[in-house]
This record gives C-alpha cells, sequence and structure tokens, in this order.
C-alpha cells in the first residue's frame, strides 16, 4: 500500500476521545428501559404488514402511549424509506394471492355410466359437484381479496394506523445539509466508521443508514437521553457478531452516542424484542408466505429456485472471466435478493423433514460463502467506481470462492 493510501491514525478518527472509552457510567438494561426514547428504523415500520389486524392495533396502543409520554421519535429518512418499500410489500401479497389463485388444482371428471346403479358412484359425482362448488367460491373470494388490495392506494391497514397515530412532533431529522453528509460520509467511509460503511456499494441510498444515525446522534444531544433503536438490521455496521450470531450493539456507535449526548446510552434491539418490552407476544412473520401457509408458494421450491438462480449467476460468471490480469472482474447482477431468498427459506421448507439430514451441510456451506461473495463482489465494485485502489486480491478470493460454490453445487444437485 503506498504511504499516501495508509490511515495511521484511523483509531483516533474512530475513538477521538480515549478517556471516554473507560469513563463511563454504566446502566442495566432495566434502567435504560425506564425512561429511554424509542426510534423506528424502517424494518421496524414495515413489520406490522407480517401480522394480522388485532395485534396491529395493540402495536397502535403501544405506540400512542410512547407517543403521549414523549417517547417515541422516527427519522425523517425512514420515513421515505417506508413510502418506497411499503408498495414492495402490498406487490409481494398481491403476487403471492395471484399465485394461489393459480397453483389451485381442478378436479378431474370422473365418467363411467356403468357405475351408475352403484350408490358409491352416486355418491362421488355429488361429492364431486360439491368441491367444485366450494373451489369456485374459494376462487371468488380470493378474486375479491386482489380487488380490495387494488383499491387500498395509501389506506391499507399499516398505513392507516401510521397516519391516525403518529403526530408531526415525532418526525425528525438533522439539521446537516445534504453537502455537509455527504462530505462526513465520504471522511467515515475512508476510516471505516458505522454505520453506513457496509453500504457504500450500493447505488442507491447509500447514505441511509447515516442519515439516520446522524438524526439520532443530534436528537440524544437534544434530548439529553438514552435512546433504544427498534431494528432488525443486523448488518456488521450496527451490530458486533460472532459465529453470524448478533452479540451487542456495535462499540463505535455506543461511544459516539455517549460523546454526543452528554454521557448518555445507546442500544439497539428488535422489533419482537420490543415489543416484548412493552407486554405483547406477536409473532411478526418474515414474509406474507407465513401468514397464509404453505399454500401461497408456488408449487416450485423457494429454496432449490433460488440456489439454481445463483449457481447459474455464478457460473456465467466464471466463463466470462478470461484470466486477464488487467481486466477488473466481478459479478455484474445483484445476487442479494436471491440469496435472501435462500437464507429465509432454507429452514423453514426443509428443518425437520426426511431430507434435512441430507442437505444441511450444503445448505450451512452456501449460507457461509454466499456472505463472503456478495461481500467482495460489492468491495471489487466499490473501489472500481472510485478507483482509489487495486483490487486484485479481492479477485483472486471471488474467483475462488466462486469455484468452490459451483463445485459444491454440482454435489448438491446430484442428491436432490
Amino acid at each position: 500500500m503506498s504511504e499516501e493510501k495508509k490511515n495511521h491514525f484511523i483509531y483516533k478518527k474512530i475513538f477521538p476521545d480515549a478517556k471516554s472509552i473507560l469513563n463511563r457510567k454504566e446502566k442495566k438494561i432495566d434502567e435504560i428501559f425506564k425512561d429511554a426514547i424509542f426510534v423506528l428504523d424502517t424494518n421496524s415500520l414495515l413489520a406490522p404488514f407480517n401480522t394480522g389486524k388485532e395485534n396491529i392495533e395493540e402495536i397502535r396502543k403501544v405506540y400512542k402511549k410512547l407517543i403521549e409520554e414523549k417517547r417515541l421519535y422516527i427519522p425523517e429518512h425512514v420515513l421515505r424509506e417506508f413510502a418506497r418499500n411499503r408498495s414492495s410489500k402490498i406487490s409481494n401479497l398481491y403476487t403471492n394471492i395471484d399465485n394461489m389463485l393459480s397453483t389451485i388444482p381442478s378436479i378431474k371428471p370422473f365418467e363411467y355410466p356403468i357405475l351408475g346403479e352403484l350408490d358409491a358412484y352416486k355418491e362421488l359425482k355429488e361429492n364431486r359437484d360439491l368441491i367444485i362448488d366450494n373451489i369456485k367460491k374459494y376462487k371468488d373470494s380470493l378474486t375479491s381479496i386482489k380487488s380490495g388490495i387494488t383499491n387500498w392506494n395509501w389506506s391499507d391497514p399499516v398505513t392507516s394506523m401510521y397516519k391516525n397515530t403518529f403526530t408531526e412532533d415525532i418526525i425528525f431529522t438533522t439539521k446537516l445539509s445534504e453537502e455537509d453528509l455527504i462530505k462526513e460520509y465520504e471522511e467515515r467511509l475512508n476510516n471505516d466508521i458505522p454505520p453506513g460503511n457496509k453500504d457504500k456499494s450500493k447505488e442507491n441510498n447509500a447514505i441511509g443508514d447515516f442519515v439516520i444515525w446522524k438524526s439520532i446522534l443530534e436528537l440524544g444531544e437534544e434530548k439529553k437521553s438514552d435512546i433504544i433503536f427498534i431494528s432488525n438490521d443486523e448488518k456488521n455496521d450496527w451490530l458486533l457478531k460472532g459465529n453470524k450470531k448478533s452479540i451487542s450493539t456495535k462499540f463505535e456507535l455506543v461511544d459516539e452516542f455517549y460523546r454526543c449526548s452528554d454521557s448518555n446510552h445507546f442500544i439497539s434491539m428488535t422489533f419482537t424484542d420490543f415489543l416484548e418490552t412493552q407486554g405483547l407476544e406477536i409473532e411478526i412473520f418474515s414474509d406474507f408466505d407465513k401468514i397464509f401457509g404453505n399454500a401461497l408458494k408456488s408449487e416450485q421450491n423457494s429454496t432449490l429456485n433460488s440456489l439454481k438462480e445463483l449457481n447459474k449467476v455464478i457460473s456465467d460468471f466464471l466463463i466470462m472471466n478470461n484470466d486477464d490480469p488487467n481486466e477488473v472482474i466481478f459479478i455484474e447482477e445483484n445476487i442479494e435478493f436471491q440469496f435472501s431468498i435462500f437464507k429465509e427459506s432454507y429452514r423453514d421448507e426443509y428443518f425437520g423433514t426426511d431430507k434435512w439430514n441430507y442437505y444441511f451441510d450444503y445448505f450451512f456451506l452456501f449460507s457461509e460463502w454466499l456472505p463472503d461473495i456478495i461481500s467482495l463482489n460489492n468491495e471489487i465494485i466499490y473501489q472500481e467506481h472510485r478507483h482509489k485502489r487495486d483490487t486484485r486480491t479481492e479477485q483472486i478470493k471471488l474467483l475462488a470462492l466462486c469455484k468452490e460454490f459451483v463445485k459444491k453445487y454440482d454435489e448438491f444437485s446430484i442428491i436432490i
């Protein structure tokens, strides 16, 4: 690495006040919950789309109480992300119901007049007519539900609850201009300071987490209060991980908030855990498929389909690589979506089944390799875009991992 690209004092930039690292008055979690301000992340606003009407009402009561106590706030940027992603939630629901309609089986005719004198044959025809009639009613109901969704516009149950519960005074934002935000974000990227440093390869809204974080810091500075961030985001720029599991809030964030808020505390917790602290035990499904059951899934297996698509993209990448040492290579197609499908589906579809013991070792390896493939690929794209440094080391690692993936998938394809 050239001298000008070395960052000799990166730790000083991450932890500018060394004394604050040790001079900290710790609080127990129960003490923090007592008076802390709760700040909602985008995924928490979207989560109620995956539950029922009664649960939405219970969540509304919790929000109303906290708003009255002046203990619930929402960053402006979170609302903008909610508006952007809400459409996808409703689209997925509509798609699942539409898929369900198209996969309802038909009853095949059974016409053998010679059997007409048998009572069992007469009973069979009566039952068949009854089933056909019920299937028609079932399809009519699903069609009516689809029509109801198309008429939601901006009045779906979740958005309507927010419109009738949230008040303008709980919506806040950073005072920094867009130019100042970009400048500070770029500086933090150079020093690998979270959050947002893991989103740098995104084409759109890469700065989103940082804008939310700056808003939280300013809220903490203004209110001089502990803040609990309600988020299901488990990226490494928000949470400390161990063996792929979340351990605690990233210490860099805890320290920065402590310095900015006059010695107050910041922690992040999931939406489900937040509801439990408010006395609600509500099941929040990870997607609409689980609300309606496996019948909403297409005839094809989500896990195997996503792996098949991932293997195709990675295989095509390897084929297109011509081993030119001067060419920067990376996977051009976005594989994060397919990976998310695989990650969210394989346990639901196979855990407890006869195939689990045969498939698990493969699923485990795929779930270990794919995040590394995505991370390496994003880093190569990011550096290529910014022309900051050579990425040949990452490219070599990416190629090796992709070859391992394809090799292991070929083994896996034999047993499925």
